[in-house]
């Protein structure tokens, strides 16, 4: 009888440990039941998951242009992937870390295809409501009547042709979708490989595993690199350049891709088994290979119900050092997020790059540093065994660090070239700007709802159009454009930018034979812009060794049977606390900087034309620093609540090698000590950035 027993018991754990999906269970299958295995393909579908976040951001200023959205609405709209972590993350990891976790991972992958596809839905059907093609053709230039032979901006000029709400709710959607696919692949993914190796390995297959997923958002952000240098309408032509504040590149072309790809590659993860195998020291008949299965491989997790959902739930909360931990990771994750979010559009702004240029850029510069911080920090972690109190030491010197250069970034930036015309700007509204500002365009009748940046000759001096310059008049020819003041004296400017334009003085003075580009001025600043980039990309490199500790110390501060569920708190109080509020309050604060509003005719704004500089530089980095100082006090209390946590030693059922046999009745291991959670900006950052994101 008890042969009977064992050998039913057999059978149902080889069913457990054998790749395949359906009826299809080959032999050949079985060779990937093995953890590097496993580590590439959740890598590599981790790959194009953190491709679609550092996409989202790269492309989150052509959105605003696109659909005339304020920083504060994209903020909200983007918390859609935090409203479905608060409502399912308890409920998914809860029930969830006690399914088969390789195919509610897989599962995840769909659901973030799913959403990729979802947020390209607005472009095919709101296309048309975009702006975009009549301002490719529209030149704002100087005529002394009322009637301009130019082409004029209309959309705008009809009160009833508002901002439609359809592309925010799919926007929303999109990122509510999101969110459900990154709690199952996340948070399942990552427990399942840490509960199928020995503990001495983890740090090492964390380091190796998030680093090899870090490349995606380098991947992300070419790919944005790319369709950001694609003009949105793919069949039409115009006349603008990538550089042109106009320009809306094929920002939907990439979410198609990604989108498909997850979709069509899910089923490689859902192929792995409940539980890997392990492999057998020795054979000495069945009863003994029985035997070190149930030695070897952990119990077959019994079905969970609402009735525990309580009692487990309080062990959690009760739990004062992980409540402690959480509240650093709150700010920490507060801070990064909105820091992130808006990065591009700092850089957009403060060093005059393309939004093709500084997504690509930060997101190389910042990805290398961050995968090579993080091998680095797997490797001596797993060798060297640092105690977790050293660990969380490390977090607190990284932190003040962070808050030393944003101060001093702060007040470190590159000088702005005034732009002509906004003299009779007022509280951000361009309902004076059709005013005369200078002599001349004294007789223009200047277009106040049409930005279109003109540079002068000596690269000094914006305009805000050709009107504004004074400009009469424009010849198209191929790539390039040449203006006429008069009929007898014109100049040719042999140019790959938008269009060339002939310029009077800005004085009272004579007509002269000068020159200007469509675009704004080329900035000098490009200096300044490696040295911030690189400067970040170091503390990046530095704050990976906190970002492999902490995923470490979630998984011993907790028991077993609540790894799943106590990260999936940690997802739920930071979502809640910092990823919603977050991208809301600093599009709020950023929204002040702004200098200059899209407002159409009836007075509705849309998007941020221009922003001050300075006052940009200064509310997105002192806003973070404050926060971040919050959040690295929380931390210093931690380092003395973790000094009695082991990090490494092995539980009865890993140490069965060593002849460590843990009884059928055991329970499960009750952690040494409680600490740190895995805050939900880790788990972001090893998808991409959108979220950070970058510790």
């Amino acid at each position: 009888m008890g042969k009977v027993k064992n050998k039913n018991k057999l059978e149902e754990d080889e069913e457990d440990t054998q790749c395949g999906l359906g009826p299809f269970h080959g032999k050949w299958l079985q060779g990937y039941a093995n953890k590097k295995s496993y580590l590439l393909t959740y890598s590599f579908l981790g790959l194009f998951q953190a491709m679609f976040f550092s996409y989202s951001i790269a492309t989150l200023t052509t959105l605003e242009k696109q659909f005339k959205l304020k920083s504060q609405t994209t903020g909200i709209l983007l918390s859609g992937n935090e409203v479905s972590q608060i409502l399912l993350s308890l409920v998914l990891t809860y029930f969830g870390g006690h399914g088969h976790r390789p195919r509610l991972a897989a599962l995840g992958v769909v659901f973030s295809g799913v959403a990729s596809i979802i947020v390209v839905v607005p472009h095919f059907v709101y296309g048309q409501f975009a702006t975009a093609t009549n301002v490719t053709r529209s030149f704002d230039v100087c005529s002394t009547s009322t009637d301009s032979v130019m082409p004029t901006m209309n959309p705008e000029d009809s009160c009833d042709e508002t901002a439609p709400i359809g592309p925010m709710i799919y926007i929303f959607m999109s990122q509510f979708v999101s969110g459900i696919g990154t709690t199952l692949f996340s948070i399942l993914g990552i427990t399942y490989l840490d509960d199928n190796v020995k503990r001495k390995q983890t740090p090492m297959l964390i380091g190796l595993m998030s680093s090899l997923r870090l490349i995606g958002p380098v991947f992300g952000y070419g790919l944005a690199a790319i369709c950001m240098r694609l003009y949105v309408n793919l069949s039409e032509t115009t006349t603008l350049k990538p550089r042109d504040p106009s320009w809306i590149g094929a920002w939907w072309l990439g979410f198609m891709i990604i989108g498909i790809i997850q979709i069509s590659t899910a089923w490689l993860l859902a192929c792995y088994p409940r539980r890997l195998p392990k492999k057998s020291t020795t054979a000495v008949g069945f009863m003994t290979i029985a035997a070190q299965k149930s030695t070897q491989q952990p119990n077959k997790p019994k079905e969970r119900t609402f009735k525990e959902f309580p009692a487990a739930l309080r062990r959690l909360l009760t739990n004062k050092i992980l409540i402690l931990n959480n509240c650093a990771g709150v700010f920490f994750v507060f801070a990064l997020s909105g820091y992130i979010t808006f990065l591009p559009k700092y850089m957009e702004t403060q060093f005059q790059q393309s939004s093709s240029m500084s997504g690509l850029v930060n997101g190389l510069t910042g990805i290398l540093f961050m995968c090579t911080g993080l091998l680095m920090a797997g490797y001596l972690i797993s060798k060297f065994k640092f105690h977790a109190w050293k660990l969380q030491v490390w977090d607190v010197i990284v932190g003040i660090i962070w808050i030393i250069i944003l101060v001093v970034f702060a007040f470190l930036g590159c000088d702005s070239k005034p732009i002509h015309g906004l003299e009779n700007a007022e509280n951000g509204s361009n309902a004076m700007l059709g005013i005369p500002t200078t002599s001349c365009n004294e007789e223009c009748n200047c277009q106040a709802n049409r930005f279109a940046p003109a540079c002068s000759e000596d690269g000094q001096v914006n305009f805000f159009s050709a009107c504004h310059a004074g400009c009469t008049s424009m010849n198209s020819t191929g790539d390039r454009t040449v203006i006429f003041i008069n009929q007898t004296s014109h100049f040719n400017l042999a140019t790959d930018n938008d269009f060339s334009i002939s310029n009077s003085t800005l004085d009272s003075g004579a007509w002269y034979n000068g020159k200007a580009v469509g675009g704004y001025c080329p900035s000098n600043c490009f200096q300044m812009f490696l040295i911030y980039i690189s400067v970040m990309g170091i503390i990046k490199f530095l704050s990976s060794f906190g970002r492999v500790s902490n995923i470490l110390i979630t998984f011993r501060c907790v028991p077993q049977e609540d790894k799943s569920f106590a990260i999936g708190l940690g997802y739920l109080l930071t979502s809640l606390f910092a990823f919603i509020p977050a991208p809301i309050v600093y599009g709020a604060v950023i929204d002040q900087a702004c200098i200059l509003w899209r407002t159409d005719s009836c007075g509705v704004r849309g998007n941020c034309w221009i922003y001050d500089q300075e006052k940009m530089r200064l509310y997105l980095h002192l806003l973070t620093a404050g926060v971040i100082v919050i959040g690295v006090i929380f931390d210093f209390f931690t380092c003395f609540a973790v000094r009695n946590l082991d990090l490494y030693a092995e539980d009865p059922v890993e140490a069965g090698d060593n002849g460590m046999v843990a009884s059928a009745n055991n329970k499960e291991l009750q952690p040494m000590l409680t600490s740190r959670p895995l805050p939900p900006t880790n788990s972001i950052n090893e998808e991409g950035f959108i979220r950070t994101l970058e510790a």
